[in-house]
């Protein structure tokens, strides 16, 4: 389904929005409840507070169904275990190695010039390429998003 613009998804508790590029794909939900997100970083440690509708975004830089679940694992360690989130120092060897990036918060720009791992900004996401510029938005009951994407679509977060 190709979303061009802005376009408005439905979204339950239990279900992930998948925004596909041909180089990565980013996997978004809704926070689901008030909840912290801790975020170390070079200079300390921030607090992301979020609510029930704030979104968490996962961007990976490859596709396919190994990386999709990856993404839903990442959701899980971060709504369920409460994982802390790691910023890393501009120029670390490690940021090239990152599969995955996470952005959490009300509003989400895909940037595909931005280093991945290396800024504590969350409505930044580093993204593939050709989902740069789309910006992810948080609405009750959903999530919109703006830009020219070509498939998306909505999974369940958890596997029966």
């Amino acid at each position: 389904m190709s979303v061009r613009e802005r376009r408005m998804f439905r979204i339950k508790k239990d279900e992930i929005l998948f925004i596909s590029g041909y180089n990565g794909i980013v996997g978004v939900v809704k926070s689901e409840e008030p909840r912290n997100i801790y975020m170390g970083t070079p200079e300390g440690e921030i607090i992301l507070s979020l609510d029930e509708d704030d979104l968490i975004a996962v961007s990976a830089f490859e596709t396919g169904p190994i990386i999709e679940k990856a993404i839903k694992c990442m959701i899980h360690f971060l709504r369920e275990v409460g994982t802390p989130l790691i910023v890393l120092e501009e120029g670390h060897p490690t940021s090239k190695r990152l599969k995955m990036v996470v952005s959490a918060g009300e509003t989400i720009k895909l940037d595909c010039n931005i280093t991945p791992g290396t800024h504590p900004e969350q409505d930044l996401l580093c993204s593939a390429p050709e989902l740069s510029g789309t910006i992810i938005k948080a609405v009750k009951d959903g999530i919109v998003v703006q830009g020219e994407v070509e498939r998306t679509r909505i999974d369940k977060i958890k596997n029966s």
